[in-house]
């Protein structure tokens, strides 16, 4: 009888389907060459790839100069996975306006690159919608930084009380200074007010860098 065979042989062909299937959404394994800074690497296959989910200081760059922290988040950026044998996943984009692929990365041990560079407050978490499959891991990383003081989180007074609070957008997660002309355009039903940067940051909402400098100077 030759049906058991057949459906051996299809039941075959179908779970190898999947298993490629699960691997070409997961990524394959690759190397790390080169670390731009603290959020941005470069794989030996030549892809330029911008971590999902966490905006670290930037370096100094054409005409900007360098941001508090900046350097100091490229090295720990280097030491968790320069020359490293990396896996990415993605979520619903994979690629920015600049091609760079965006990707949670992850080491060969396990370690969930993304957020131990939050856990160690060498960035922020930086929510861009549709990518936000990683968001609640992420802003829990961030806050074990906040509750610790670590990193960036030194410089930002919890206790801070401004003369305004701050405006937030609930749909894009940023929010402004009061009287910033882009926060007065947000729509009255996603507006949130936050009485100060940490309470920001701590909801998960990130600066907007067009009217809230970050991370503050010493």
């Amino acid at each position: 009888m030759v049906y058991p065979k057949i459906i051996w042989s299809f039941l075959a062909i179908l779970l190898a389907a999947v298993i490629w299937l699960g691997e070409s959404q997961a990524g394959s394994w690759n190397i790390v060459k080169w670390v731009t800074d603290g959020d941005t690497i470069v794989l030996a296959d030549g892809r330029h790839v911008r971590y999902i989910g966490i905006d670290a200081p930037e370096i100094d760059h054409a005409n900007n100069r360098a941001e508090p922290m900046g350097y100091e988040a490229r090295s720990f950026n280097r030491q968790l996975v320069d020359g490293q044998r990396i896996r990415l996943e993605y979520d619903r984009e994979k690629k920015d306006r600049y091609g760079r692929t965006l990707a949670y990365v992850f080491r060969s041990d396990g370690l969930f690159v993304n957020a131990e560079l939050l856990r160690k407050g060498y960035g922020h978490v930086l929510c861009r919608f549709p990518n936000i499959a990683g968001e609640s891991a992420l802003l829990e990383a961030q806050r074990h930084a906040m509750g610790q003081g670590r990193g960036i989180w030194k410089r930002v007074d919890k206790n801070e009380r401004p003369v305004h609070a701050y405006l937030g957008n609930r749909r894009s997660k940023r929010f402004h200074v009061f009287g910033c002309p882009n926060g007065e355009r947000i729509s009255p039903k996603n507006r949130i007010w936050l009485p100060n940067q940490w309470a920001a940051f701590w909801q998960g909402y990130a600066p907007a860098r067009e009217c809230v400098a970050f991370p503050p100077e010493d």
